[in-house]
C-alpha cells in the first residue's frame, strides 16, 4: 500500500526544535541516539544543503500531520512523532532519552491512547522509543518489548500484534 505523498503543515518550521538532530542515531554522520549533532547550531544545519538522506526524508508528526496539537512541538513535549498510523505501518513516539516518561504526562498520554484505539481498528500500531527499549501502545495497555537489539526489527505477526525478530529470521525466510 503506498501512502500519499507528505505535505508540511504552513506555519509549522523546525525553529528552535532540534529534537531530531538529537533523539536519532544517524548512521551516515556515525552519530548516536540522544547525542545532539555535531552539525547543529543556533541558527540551523551547518551542513543543511549537503544533509544525509535520513536527515533529508524526515519530517516530525508535529510539522506533517494535522492532527497533532501545535503546543506538541517536539521541543516542548520531549518527544518525536515520526511514521503514521496506516493499515501495516505505524506511529512511532520517540522519547528524548534525558526525560524518558515525557510521553506520559497527562497532557500527551490520552492522546497517545486515542490513537492507538484507531490504530488498532485498522491494523496500524502506535509504538514508544525510549532509546533502546520498545513500548507498544494498545486499547488494552501497555506491551513492554524490552530492549532492541542491532540485530533485531519490528514487525506485525500473523494475528496484528508488534514483536522483534532478527534480521537473518527474516531473509531467510
Amino acid at each position: 500500500m503506498s501512502l500519499p505523498p507528505m505535505t508540511l503543515i504552513e506555519g509549522r518550521g523546525c525553529g528552535p526544535c532540534v529534537s531530531c538532530c538529537c533523539f536519532f542515531t544517524i548512521a551516515e554522520l556515525n552519530k548516536p541516539a540522544g547525542v545532539l549533532c555535531r552539525h547543529s547550531t543556533e541558527t540551523g544545519c551547518e551542513i543543511y544543503p549537503d544533509r544525509p538522506n535520513a536527515c533529508r526524508v524526515f519530517h516530525c508528526g508535529w510539522r506533517s500531520w494535522a492532527e497533532v496539537p501545535e503546543d506538541w512541538r517536539p521541543d516542548l513535549t520531549g518527544f518525536v512523532l515520526g511514521g503514521t498510523l496506516a493499515p501495516g505501518r505505524y506511529l512511532a513516539v520517540t522519547a528524548d532519552p534525558k526525560h524518558p516518561d515525557s510521553w506520559r504526562d497527562p497532557a500527551y498520554y490520552p492522546r497517545l491512547l486515542t490513537w492507538a484505539r484507531r490504530a488498532a481498528e485498522i491494523g496500524s500500531h502506535v509504538v514508544v522509543f525510549v532509546e533502546k527499549r520498545v513500548i507498544v501502545l494498545r486499547p488494552e495497555g501497555e506491551r513492554d518489548l524490552g530492549n532492541i537489539a542491532p540485530d533485531e526489527i519490528l514487525v506485525a505477526d500473523d494475528r496484528g500484534s508488534i514483536t522483534k525478530i532478527q534480521r537473518t529470521k527474516l531473509s531467510s525466510s
